[in-house]
This record gives C-alpha cells, structure tokens and sequence, in this order.
C-alpha cells in the first residue's frame, strides 16, 4: 500500500513539474513574441519620423530660399540680369522693326494682362500674384539693357517663345511657360513691343558727346518720337 501512494506522490509531482516547465515556455515565447512586435513598432515609428523630417526640413530650405530670393531681388520681387545670354541660332539674327510701333504696343499689353502679369505684374517688376510662390522669382522688366534697336532682340524673342524649358533657364528652376504655343509670331513681337514702350521707356538716350540731348522726350512725348531708326 506504501509503496502504491508513494508511485502516486511520484507521477503527480512529475505531472505539476512538467506544467510548469510548459508554462513556462509559454511565458518565454509570448514575451519574445511581445519585443519582437515592440521592435517593429518602433522601427516603423523611428522610419515615420525620419521622413516627417525630412519634408520639413525639405519644406524650410524651400522657404529659406524663397526668402533669400526675395531679399536679393529686393522689395520688387523680381530677379535681374546685366547680360544677354547668347540665343540658339535660330533666334540669334532676329530683329523688330516695330519697336517705336504704338498699335503693336497696345495690342501686345492686352496679351501681356492676360498671360503674363500673374507673374511678372502689371508694374512689370515680377510682383505678380503668384509671384512670392515660384521658387525662382520672375524677372523685374523694368531692368533692362536694350540699348539699341537689333542689340537683343533675338535674345527677348527666344526668351518669350521658350519660356523655362530651356537651358539655362531650366536650371534656374524657372516657371516661364514657353509662349510659343499660345502666341503667333507676330503677338510675341507684339508682347516685346509692349514691354519695350511701357517698362522700358524705349531706347535710353544717345550719350552727349556723339548726339544732343533728346529734346521731343523733354517735351513730355516720350519715346514714340524718339528719332531712332527701327
């Protein structure tokens, strides 16, 4: 009978032994299971939050930019060059007659309200309404270096007609859609002309040592008599 309860005692304190070992493992792989999840969470949260800062930081160096831009280019917003970059040779020897051509000019500023002056402004100094959201700022026409008649045309027309899908404009990031698909010929021209009589005050005065001074501007009439030829 002793013999019989201690075999008894023995298969149970096998039994509880074996349970607990089981319970134990099962401890021991629910909670690897739990920090392997942990690992993953914090992994994916740590990737989350990496990309979230580098969009801000993206989005501020964008702003700084802006910023920087319109603080070099000054209160008018607009940016400036002192030198004509050199056009294709398609463009290069292209000249307008009509510069001094004030029908032309009128014409060419009810184009200029409707496609230009979002950007560049009805001022011209790159003041438009969209102007303060491009990240290269439109150009101020009101500097210029269009001494003479045929000294840049090429260069403008090629500017209006590409627009900023063109190097070196391109790089620049510039926004400038090319006009060549919305306007004839001739209405770039007319748009130039326009520019030319309004922002740029036509041609600037030969210097005095080789011409008097311009007596017909003096008077109040302004570069329609200016005298140059076309």
């Amino acid at each position: 009978m002793r013999s019989i309860t201690m075999s008894l005692l023995l298969t149970s304190v096998t039994f509880l032994m074996a349970g607990g070992v089981a319970l134990a493992g099962g401890g021991h792989s629910n909670g690897h299971d739990a920090s392997a999840q942990q690992g993953i969470e914090h992994k994916e949260n740590a990737g989350q939050h990496k990309g979230m800062e580098r969009k801000e930081n993206a989005d501020q160096h964008k702003g700084m930019e802006r910023k920087e831009n319109a603080e070099q280019h000054g209160d008018a917003g607009g940016h400036q060059h002192g030198s004509w970059e050199k056009p294709p040779k398609d463009y290069a020897s292209l000249v307008n007659k009509n510069w001094d051509d004030a029908v032309a000019a009128k014409r060419g500023g009810q184009l200029y309200q409707q496609q230009c002056a979002v950007c560049h402004g009805a001022d011209g100094k790159g003041t438009g309404p969209v102007a303060a959201s491009l990240e290269h700022p439109p150009a101020d026409l009101t500097n210029h270096f269009h001494t003479a008649p045929g000294k840049g045309d090429g260069y403008l027309y090629w500017r209006i007609s590409e627009g900023g899908v063109v190097e070196p404009f391109r790089s620049m990031k510039s926004a400038m859609p090319p006009s060549k698909s919305s306007l004839s010929e001739a209405q770039r021209w007319d748009v130039l002309t326009y520019i030319h009589q309004t922002f740029h005050d036509g041609f600037p005065e030969k210097s005095s040592h080789d011409a008097k001074p311009h007596g017909d501007k003096d008077k109040g009439q302004g570069h329609e008599s200016s005298g140059h030829s076309r």
